[in-house]
């Protein structure tokens, strides 16, 4: 069964999982990654916002850039998506 962590546990997650994928956590910035989840979240749809971090993920590997410019891009087109779908619920 998951436990839900408390934000202060998921450094320890991070430290966890990227230990087990041989990464190195200190490239991973946690805010910013949970701030494209909750954008896309809310403007697009739930279902959206773990394969859009997915996408974030594959990006920054694939060198298409950093981590701030690649999140951006994610949250003006979840803004973007939102304008243009103004009927569908997130």
């Amino acid at each position: 069964m998951a436990v839900h962590l408390p934000p202060e546990a998921l450094n320890e997650w991070l430290e966890a999982a990227t230990r087990e994928l041989g990464l190195d956590a200190t490239e991973i910035d946690i805010a910013t990654v949970l701030d494209v989840a909750k954008h896309v979240a809310h403007e697009v749809a739930r279902p959206a916002a773990p394969l859009s971090t997915f996408l974030l993920g594959v990006a920054l590997g694939s060198a298409k850039g950093d981590l701030p410019g690649l999140a951006q891009q994610l949250v003006s087109r979840a803004h973007q998506w939102s304008d243009d779908h103004p009927d569908s619920e997130a």
